[in-house]
């Protein structure tokens, strides 16, 4: 089944609950990954898109010190002081706010007590950015009561330092960069060492987007993950302290590797690593240059990288990859292609199809279920703009 979902206004919501309007509403786009997420530990390049599917944050001000939150996709509701800023398990969602708020407090930026309401639209548990886009609106909003002053680039940072303070967790600034500073109509790339980002337009028209869930429980990708990442993470610092190794992994090869005497579970990891961060530029430019084949060829080259160096990815989401790539077989010259997304061991892939492929790949959905017992879920979307913040006064 393939679904759209509509969004609705945030204002009823907030205003019932709190019984007063609030004075900022930030909307941030949800995201998905076309190569690269990956290498945040080696510094290099990501390419994402954002999604016309978005999250709401309305936000007033309390006339105490104290926080009130309510997610209206989950009904649910919490209540915060600001001695309890800090990250807890069982605060789940909530941990999204709480540790943007903390970030502003240790920054030097004052923060009083507010009403918050979420609303979101974006698909839960697909890795599609839902907890990044609460971060990146939550900023967005408290930059705007209390820091007016503050560079997108430096709210930023301050989500970064919350996801790595407050979640001992890593950056993901390619998350908060897509989020922040996506244009509709591109992909965007994050530039890790420049702090920068640059656009690319994507997809090309009479193109679609079909974002598909495989529906494998993420509790079993969680933990499988982050073995998977830190022996990744293992074998880029083994290799970078070879005493024959380049200063600067940027002139690395593969060659290197093979002549090395190292593990092959070491150069199958970091020869992933060179592979992709070589993509990224790659894509760029066959995207630039309209080579429809060469950008596909980099994707297929990714997928299979994730699946057999990386090994993150799962039978489902190299079923669902393998359906799209046997529609590129008809349009040998288009730009048709298809990757896990994200985390990986389960989640979303992406396809690239063109217009007339959608209902012939959706309907391959039905042999998916017969094959794994699970029903994916589908949804259409399109690049979209980044992160906006309306005051009272356009609310």
């Amino acid at each position: 089944m393939i679904y759209n979902i509509g969004m609705q206004s945030i204002v009823p919501y907030h205003t019932y609950e709190y019984g007063d309007q609030p004075e900022v509403i930030a909307t941030a786009p949800g995201r998905f990954h076309l190569l690269g997420e990956h290498l945040w530990f080696a510094q290099e390049d990501a390419l994402s898109v954002a999604i016309d599917k978005t999250l709401q944050l309305s936000v007033s001000r309390r006339p105490d010190g104290n926080f009130r939150v309510y997610s209206v996709s989950l009904n649910d509701r919490r209540r915060l002081s600001s001695s309890n800023m800090r990250y807890r398990k069982e605060d789940r969602w909530v941990n999204s706010v709480k540790i943007v708020i903390s970030s502003f407090l240790d920054h030097g930026i004052p923060v009083s007590g507010l009403n918050f309401t979420v609303l979101s639209e974006i698909p839960s548990d697909a890795s599609l950015g839902t907890p990044n886009a609460l971060k990146v609106a939550t900023g967005l909003a408290l930059r705007q009561l209390f820091a007016p002053n503050l560079t997108l680039f430096e709210l930023a940072d301050i989500i970064e330092y919350a996801n790595i303070q407050g979640l001992a967790s890593y950056g993901h600034r390619a998350d908060i960069y897509t989020a922040l500073f996506a244009k509709a109509g591109t992909c965007i790339r994050t530039e890790y060492r420049k702090k920068s980002v640059t656009h690319c337009n994507f997809p090309p028209e009479g193109y679609s987007i079909i974002l598909t869930d495989s529906k494998i429980p993420r509790s079993i990708a969680r933990e499988e993950l982050g073995i998977v990442l830190q022996d990744c993470i293992d074998a880029y610092e083994f290799v970078k302290k070879l005493p024959d190794a380049p200063k600067n992994m940027h002139n690395m090869t593969e060659a290197f590797l093979q002549e090395s005497d190292i593990p092959e579970t070491v150069k199958r990891r970091v020869t992933y690593v060179l592979r992709e961060s070589l993509a990224v530029d790659a894509a760029i430019k066959a995207l630039d240059s309209g080579d429809n084949q060469g950008f596909t060829r980099l994707i297929a080259r990714s997928q299979e990288g994730l699946r057999d160096r990386f090994e993150i990815s799962a039978p489902e989401l190299d079923w669902l990859v393998k359906r799209t790539v046997e529609l590129s077989k008809n349009t040998p010259d288009s730009l048709v292609c298809a990757r896990l997304t994200g985390k990986g061991f389960g989640g979303c892939t992406y396809s690239i199809l063109k217009d007339e492929q959608v209902p012939l790949f959706i309907e391959k959905m039905g042999d998916y279920e017969r094959f794994f017992g699970l029903l994916p879920q589908q949804y259409t979307v399109k690049s979209a703009d980044g992160a906006t913040v309306q005051t009272q006064s356009q609310v």
